[in-house]
């Protein structure tokens, strides 16, 4: 775990001498916040033991106001440098919040910081500023123009014994600017950062604006690529244990890039074609995404037919009906979607009905009926399993010569049981004959139709 610095800021505020310092013009364009040492640093609780006083390469850490790639076990550190995108803050209200975006040396383990970087901040409206700080003096802002999507380069150089190049290069604008700093005291070059912080303020750390994501790239210390050192893989959150403020990926395959995002949230997923009836022909399931506002918008959708087991991407999904009845059944699908950062919505199930077998009446009892009184139509419905529970059973009534006598429609009878049919009987006295049919809560139509005798008395 790496020690708290708060109690630093004020024994080492004689530590620098700047060249430059902050002038009214500049204090007056960015907002009275700075950057600060790494506040409240520890391992994460997916973050891997330390062998001896030595991390193992790549541990995951929780800061209240850092996140982003340091090393503080490799030193001295004595350049670094990357590029980033400035993002597009999102616009709040009253609330004022800052996000910087910097690269530089010490602030791990030491209460200074020699770096320098780019912010972006809201109060009812977005500023954006360039910037270099000499941690604990104050930052001096730049005469830079920062736009979003502007592409930047910076970095810190140690001269010995004790000065430092600061340079900053606009791509997108052509703008540079390049600064020597002089330290009183030899540094302590005890780490190095790539960074996206909450700033503080007089009264402590401010919430960090909102800036959906910010992308690195060409992250080198001491010429080498991040992931040839023993680098902390910081996330920011408001406290121990409380909820994330921002989220620092995995490095990419060139180990000198990686994001930082404030967008947490992640996408909700509906579906359409899924409803509670059984079908006897395929059904096709859309999945339509929606990323929440100010989101990175969405990635993809993707589905599950084992449970959850394996995933497949896709906006649909066709389950078949085919004739060999080999798709009949119950078939759950788990969907959800995916952000552009990685957010994983929640696992959500719908499920398709499919019978493609046809039911079989049976009507094997002859019937007898008492004029005036109650009578019972005996049958049942073969149904193989699995497949449509109920059947919509119709039984016909017919004279000797064949006219139609009585009609009964029954809903949804349950199949494979003996069921009656139980009417009071008002047929002239004779012999009639009754047909059932049945057709599945599917569609299936039967087999055949099954037949008996009604003898009236």
């Amino acid at each position: 775990m790496k020690p708290s610095l708060l109690g630093l800021f004020f024994a080492a505020a004689a530590v620098f001498v700047a060249v430059a310092l902050p002038t009214a013009a500049a204090a007056a364009t960015r907002p009275a916040t700075h950057t600060h040492p790494l506040i409240g640093s520890r391992p994460a609780s997916a973050a891997r033991a330390a062998v001896g006083a030595r991390a193992l390469l790549g541990t995951t850490t929780t800061s209240n106001n850092w996140s982003g790639y340091d090393d503080s076990t490799d030193g001295p550190f004595t350049t670094i440098t990357a590029t980033w995108v400035q993002p597009r803050v999102r616009v709040t209200g009253a609330t004022f919040s800052d996000a910087a975006f910097w690269v530089g040396l010490d602030g791990d383990t030491s209460g200074t910081v020699e770096q320098i970087g780019t912010e972006g901040y809201s109060q009812g409206v977005t500023g954006y500023d360039a910037w270099y700080e000499m941690y604990p003096l104050y930052p001096v802002t730049i005469d830079m123009a920062i736009h979003p999507g502007d592409v930047l380069t910076g970095a810190v150089t140690w001269a010995s014994p004790a000065s430092f190049t600061l340079s900053l290069l606009n791509h997108t604008t052509g703008a540079s600017y390049s600064t020597g700093q002089l330290m009183s005291i030899p540094p302590a070059l005890a780490s190095a950062e790539v960074i996206a912080e909450a700033p503080s303020s007089s009264s402590g750390i401010v919430p960090v604006s909102d800036f959906g994501l910010v992308s690195f790239s060409g992250c080198a210390i001491n010429g080498q690529p991040i992931s040839a050192f023993d680098w902390n893989q910081i996330d920011m959150a408001s406290g121990y244990g409380d909820a994330l403020a921002a989220r620092t990926s995995a490095l990419g395959a060139d180990g000198a890039s990686f994001t930082v995002t404030t967008d947490l949230t992640p996408p909700t997923t509906a579906v359409a074609g899924t409803d509670a009836r059984w079908h006897d022909t395929p059904v096709t399931l859309h999945f339509t995404a929606t990323d929440n506002p100010g989101g990175q918008g969405v990635a993809y959708s993707e589905y599950s037919l084992d449970g959850g087991v394996t995933w497949t991407r896709g906006g649909a999904v066709t389950l078949p009906a085919p004739k060999d009845h080999a798709g009949d059944g119950v078939h759950k699908v788990f969907y959800r979607s995916v952000d552009k950062v990685g957010n994983i919505g929640a696992k959500r199930l719908c499920t398709v009905l499919i019978d493609t077998r046809r039911p079989t009446p049976i009507a094997k009892w002859p019937a007898s009926a008492v004029r005036g009184r109650p009578s019972v139509l005996r049958f049942y419905v073969s149904d193989p399993r699995p497949g449509s529970p109920t059947a919509t059973v119709t039984i016909r009534i017919s004279h000797a010569h064949g006219a139609l006598a009585k009609k009964f429609v029954l809903a949804a009878v349950k199949v494979d049981r003996t069921q009656n049919c139980i009417f009071v009987c008002r047929l002239p006295r004779g012999t009639y004959r009754f047909v059932v049919a049945a057709t599945d809560a599917a569609g299936n139509p039967p087999t055949a139709t099954a037949a008996n005798t009604l003898v009236v008395r």
